[in-house]
């Protein structure tokens, strides 16, 4: 008997935690993929896989059904992997453990991967299932989305003669989607200098002990998806330490010797981490500084991120190593100018949507080397002529400090269409079991229907799921009331179709 197996809708909870029996990150989905593949040779169904690891499996008409046309079901195989800091489970090797209480499925200690695992065990139940009214099912599972998208932009669509789109990779029940942003990821990075580099020779004791050296730390924020959660005002760690670091500089000089912070561009980081080297005779003045700022972000978010802080721990003077050599002074200036000037968070809001960000940047990594400096920032924007200057200027901003940027995952957005005959149907049937009216948006998260707009002509597609909470975090649970109702929508819906 499986964790889940007492939680209704039984089937659905069966294939979940089916497919969370082996690790499903980005990159790494082809274990979840090779399952999906079983699954229908087991049950007769006609199935396709590719080399990306992209599975499309096809089901018949339920009895009276065989002249409607085929609905697709869609969502994707892999998820955000995220660890608490004190557990030991590697991701990439081990399937993440799943629990549960009266009211949410959750995992211990990582992300659950309801984002979009949901989608897969809804669709393999369809799949399974010889009970329901439904036309020709084509159910469609992607990988790599999380990074870019990168199995939608690969499918061979050819393959799919349906155009009505279920996607099922929203997080909030009651609320269909019907448009989002277009994105894209920008990497960047430059050389750096240490202080010894142009002598050629390794630092010394004397010259690490003329600096008091600190570790800088930013932690206890909420993070999030930087797509849903950009306007709810979180902190953004990474972009924040390297900006209080900056304006530090200006009134007391340092020096950079480590910065690191976030896994993902595409996540709000709620840690980041920087050793610095001060001066001794401005030991007081960083300390006090480090404490003022603790007081102005603890001010400006009190009320929508309340549980982080800033603080400085000094390094044991036993402990420091070569490892502890700082930057020189024009390295350490250009890495803190990099972060303080990049863009972060709502860029500009909606025009016509009311409450909608149109376009937005996040500082989703940063990372220190020996000798380069390296981050990541994820642009979204529903205007594509936005979307571009945005990332021009990020661009423009990096090659001004010397560096490099590589464009990756480019997506586009998701238009969203004043008349649509599937949206109608599905409002219906939530209207009948709901007894109230949905709410119908555009997001300005990116999902993969704008890949399949382009890719089938006259396609209609929409986009909801269960309640899902703090997705892309070590937090995240998926509402079991919840999925039981989008259940039932979801067997509502195909019956009309």
């Amino acid at each position: 008997m499986g964790v889940l197996s007492e939680i209704k809708p039984e089937k659905v909870f069966e294939f979940f935690e089916l497919i969370s029996s082996v690790p499903r990150g980005s990159s790494n989905t082809k274990a979840v993929s090779d399952i999906v593949v079983e699954f229908a040779k087991e049950r007769g169904l006609e199935c396709y896989q590719d080399e990306l690891n992209n599975v499309i499996i096809k089901k018949p008409a339920s009895s009276g059904y065989e002249e409607h046309e085929p609905v697709i079901i869609q969502g994707h195989l892999d998820m955000v992997c995220a660890k608490t800091e004190d557990t030991r489970i590697d991701m990439k090797r081990q399937p993440i453990t799943l629990l549960h209480d009266d009211n949410y499925v959750y995992a211990d200690c990582t992300t659950l991967g309801a984002d979009d695992g949901i989608a897969v065990a809804m669709a393999m139940a369809v799949l399974d299932a010889d009970d329901l009214k439904h036309p020709p099912i084509e159910a469609v599972f992607t990988v790599d989305e999380e990074t870019g998208m990168d199995g939608a932009k690969g499918i061979n669509a050819e393959l799919l003669k349906g155009r009505v789109l279920l996607n099922i990779d929203s997080e909030e029940e009651g609320i269909f989607t019907c448009g989002c942003a277009g994105g894209c990821g920008i990497s960047s990075e430059m050389e750096v200098k240490r202080l010894c580099d142009d002598s050629g020779k390794k630092v010394t004791s004397d010259e690490l002990l003329r600096y008091l050296h600190y570790e800088v730390i930013i932690d206890g924020f909420l993070g999030g998806h930087s797509g849903v959660d950009i306007d709810k005002h979180r902190l953004s760690a990474t972009h924040k330490l390297g900006s209080v670091l900056f304006e530090i500089n200006r009134e007391c000089p340092i020096l950079l010797t480590h910065i690191q912070g976030g896994f993902f561009d595409n996540v709000i980081a709620d840690k980041a981490t920087a050793l610095v080297a001060v001066e001794p005779e401005n030991d007081e003045l960083f300390n006090s500084l480090i404490e003022e700022f603790n007081d102005k972000i603890a001010d400006e978010y009190k009320e929508d991120d309340p549980d982080g802080s800033l603080k400085a721990v000094k390094i044991d003077e036993l402990k420091l190593s070569f490892s502890h050599e700082p930057l020189d002074r024009a390295s350490t200036d250009r890495v803190l100018s990099s972060i303080y000037y990049l863009p972060q968070g709502i860029s500009k809001m909606s025009d016509t949507m009311p409450g909608l960000v149109q376009t937005s940047s996040n500082l989703g990594i940063i990372r220190m080397e020996r000798n380069c400096f390296k981050f990541s920032a994820s642009v979204r924007s529903s205007v594509k002529n936005e979307k571009e200057q945005l990332i021009e200027e990020i661009v423009d901003l990096v090659d001004t400090l010397d560096g490099k940027s590589t464009l990756h995952g480019d997506y586009p957005g998701w238009e969203f269409k004043k008349e649509s005959k599937l949206r109608d149907i599905c409002v219906e049937v939530y209207k009948k079991q709901y007894d109230e009216n949905p709410e119908v948006v555009a997001i300005h998260a990116g999902l993969e229907c704008g890949l399949f707009m382009e890719k089938l002509d006259g396609l209609d597609a929409i986009s909801f799921g269960p309640d899902i909470f703090d997705i892309h975090t070590p937090d995240e649970k998926l509402s079991i009331a919840s999925t039981q109702r989008v259940w039932n929508m979801l067997k509502g819906i195909l019956e009309k179709l």
